[in-house]
Order: C-alpha cells, then sequence, then structure tokens
C-alpha cells in the first residue's frame, strides 16, 4: 500500500511547528512515524518522523549512545522543553507547543488505512425505503432497514445493522459488527468501533408481585458530531426522551451509557465506565477509568473524576473528585494520608490512655 509523503514545509504546516535546526532535505520522503523506543533500538531512517514529547525521552535516546544509533530519523518534532542541542547533529528538528496534538495531527495524515471504494457489497441487504448515498460504502452481510438513511462519505463495515428509522451523517465510520437499533440519530464524522450496541433498552423495571415488570423505551439515542465510540461500547436508549451524546465527546472501550443519560460536548469516558441512568453530564467533564456514576447524578461543566470512583452524588462544575464513595481529591489524599498512619495514631492513643491510667 503506498503511503503519503511529505516534505518539510508540509510537516511544518501540519503540525504548526518551526524548522529550528536542519536544512529541512531530503524534499519529499517522510512518510512514517517511528515511536521513541523504536528510535532507541535503530528502527528510524530517512523516512521517518519522530515524536520526542518529554524530556525522558531524549534522555533514554541519549542513554542507548545517541552516536551508535544509526539511521537517524528525518525529522525530529520536539516538546518545548527539549534543547536542540542536545539533538544529533544534522537531523531536522521541528519545535512545537504541544507533542501529543502534533501526534493526532501527522498521524491523521500518514494513515495507510484505507476506505474501502464506495458502493454497496452483493451480499448487503438495503431496504428499499432506505437512503443510501452513492457516496458512501456498505460492507459484506451489512442490513440498512426501512427508512435509515446513510449520508455522503459515510462507511459501514462488514455485518452490521442500521435499523429502521436511523440515520448515519456525512464522513462517518462504522466499523464491523456495530449494532444500531432504531430511531437512532448520529451526527457527522462519528466513529463507532467493532462490537459497539447503540440504542439497546435500558435497564429498567417496575416491581410487582409477579417479579419486574419491564418498562419499554420509547425514546431514542442522538450522538452529536465527530463522536468517537470504542469498541463493545453500549448506549440505551431513553425511557421517553432521548439520550444524547454531545459533539466531540469521545468514549473508550466497554463503557456503559445508561437510559436517559445526557453526556456534554467535549467529554472524555475511559475504558469501563458504567453511567447508571438519567445522569446529567456537562460539557468538557473527564472520567476515567472503570468509574461507576449511580443514577440521577449531576456533574457540573469540567469536573473530573479519578479512575475507579464511584460517584454517589453531585458533583459541581470544575471540581476533581476521587474514591469510594467518591468526595473532593483534597478530601480523599487527606483521608488516604490517615488510615496509613491508623497504626501510629493508635499507638499514640494507646500510650497516653495507659499513662492517665497510672
Amino acid at each position: 500500500m503506498t503511503r503519503p509523503a511529505l516534505d518539510i514545509a508540509a510537516v511544518l504546516a501540519t503540525v504548526g511547528g518551526d524548522l529550528v535546526a536542519g536544512d529541512g532535505t531530503p524534499a519529499g520522503g517522510f512518510s512514517r512515524l517511528c515511536s521513541p523506543a523504536a528510535l532507541c533500538s535503530g528502527g528510524a531512517g530517512p523516512d521517518a518522523i519522530v515524536i520526542l514529547a518529554r524530556q525522558a525521552e531524549l534522555a533514554a535516546y541519549t542513554a542507548a549512545s545517541a552516536a551508535a544509533i544509526q539511521p537517524l530519523p528525518g525529522v525530529m518534532i520536539i516538546g518545548p522543553d527539549i534543547a536542540v542541542t542536545a539533538l544529533p547533529q544534522g537531523v531536522n528538528a521541528v519545535r512545537v507547543v504541544d507533542a501529543r496534538l502534533a501526534l493526532a495531527r501527522i498521524s491523521k495524515v500518514l494513515d495507510r488505512r484505507q476506505p474501502p471504494a464506495h458502493g454497496v457489497h452483493d451480499s448487503a441487504q438495503i431496504s428499499p425505503s432506505a437512503r443510501v448515498d452513492p457516496a458512501s460504502s456498505v460492507g459484506a452481510g451489512t442490513v440498512v432497514a426501512e427508512d435509515a438513511e446513510v449520508a455522503k462519505g459515510t462507511v459501514i463495515g462488514p455485518n452490521s445493522y442500521l435499523g429502521r428509522g436511523s440515520s448515519l451523517g456525512a464522513d462517518c465510520l462504522v466499523h464491523a459488527n456495530v449494532t444500531i437499533y432504531d430511531g437512532v440519530s448520529i451526527g457527522a464524522r462519528v466513529i463507532i468501533h467493532s462490537g459497539a450496541v447503540i440504542g439497546a433498552d435500558g435497564f429498567g423495571y417496575a416491581a410487582s408481585q409477579a417479579g419486574a415488570v419491564k418498562i419499554w423505551h420509547a425514546g431514542g439515542v442522538i450522538i452529536g458530531d465527530d463522536v468517537e465510540i470504542g469498541a463493545n461500547t453500549a448506549i440505551d436508549r431513553g425511557t421517553i426522551d432521548d439520550t444524547v451524546v454531545g459533539a466531540r465527546t469521545k468514549i473508550d472501550n466497554l463503557c456503559q451509557i445508561g437510559h436517559n443519560v445526557t453526556l456534554g460536548s467535549d467529554c472524555l469516558v475511559a475504558g469501563t465506565a458504567a453511567i447508571g441512568g438519567s445522569v446529567s453530564i456537562g460539557r468538557g467533564v473527564i472520567i476515567g477509568g472503570n468509574v461507576a456514576i449511580a443514577d440521577h447524578v449531576k456533574i457540573g461543566d469540567g469536573a473530573r473524576v479519578a479512575g475507579r470512583s464511584g460517584i454517589t452524588k453531585d458533583i459541581p462544575a470544575g471540581e476533581t473528585w476521587a474514591g469510594f464513595p467518591a468526595r473532593t481529591y483534597r478530601s480523599y489524599v487527606r483521608s488516604l494520608y490517615l488510615s496509613d498512619r491508623l497504626e501510629q495514631i493508635w499507638e499514640h492513643v494507646r500510650k497516653r490512655s495507659k499513662g492517665d491510667a497510672e
């Protein structure tokens, strides 16, 4: 597969950096990324771009005897704290403000994976009432049900399902084996990874003498633009109103988003997080891995939740909480400090009690 090749001008334009060392040659041969670890083991070359975000990565390279490691990469993209004088002589060095952002931008340009050709695979099943743009792609074994819509540039992988009346916006990427139930609305440029299920019924039941009675979920799911949904993640439909995921929010693998949840824009939800029903989450919230959030909790804009926390109360905007049950980070750290000193505190109390008794 042919790789895109960038000259130094294209690299600078892509990452928004400045050439601070080297003369930019060769003129058009930078076609792959090389990790700092591979650089230290000699895996670079004149066609490679290496990103050094931290001083520790440069130190590892130096410790591996940089002078003896050949060949050198074509370009080193360096963070603001890395000294040019510490780099190997003759290498092209591009200074950026944010090395991780530079990685995000250059990795997109150098992505070698090619989308399938436009069109519907012979084994796909498309309902006569569905609207599938000719400039989209529907993979083998995929079903597009009645009144569903697939917009221009969208790719649906093999063995996926798009339910009745559901819609996929422009330039989405739906990987293999994704299930999108009826009545789900998905915006533009959304990425959904394999095994995800969007729009299943929520976990809702009423108690009766005969046991649990199912509550039928009439709501749908609305996914905003530029959202990414990880592998094997489930987003349940609303009971009456819709479950909503805001624009540019990123959800990791194996997450559970319960019915009636409102998840704001620009949020990050790490793997195995479980968000209970009717939770309201503001904009720009960061939720760590394996976090559990109880039903009906409200989390304000810009809040952060540490991994493995259990949220049972509302979290005000901008605060950081941790622990189980979760509390402010300051309170959580103080409780850890005190619990680690329990033996010492008890010994002190015991001695004082013994002294008073005498």
